[in-house]
């Protein structure tokens, strides 16, 4: 991931950490990840928050800053297309643990 300086103040996207992200402070960054912290780079995916209003797959109406947003990469007619789905938070949630 390429280190940028934000331009605006965030939340770190990295799992477990949520922290405050500062305007002017050094950051990793790419589209499928979102931004995070220099010390958070190699951590696990967390949720990025939903900004806009959408539906997901499961046909729920999720308004603005509710559920979570995923990044789907495609290949369609030999184009590369990335997609942006929005995911209620039901949906969002981790399946519980079997056993």
């Amino acid at each position: 991931m390429p280190t940028i300086v934000a331009k605006k103040a965030g939340i770190c996207t990295a799992a477990g950490c949520g922290g405050r992200i500062l305007k002017g402070e050094y950051v990793e960054y790419s589209a499928a990840t979102g931004t995070r912290h220099l010390e958070c780079a190699s951590a696990e995916q967390g949720r990025r928050p939903n900004l806009r209003a959408g539906r997901c797959r499961c046909g729920a109406q999720v308004a603005p800053r509710e559920g979570s947003v995923r990044l789907e990469e495609t290949r369609l007619n030999g184009r590369h297309r990335k997609l942006w789905r929005v995911d209620c938070a039901g949906c969002s949630r981790p399946l519980p643990p079997l056993g």
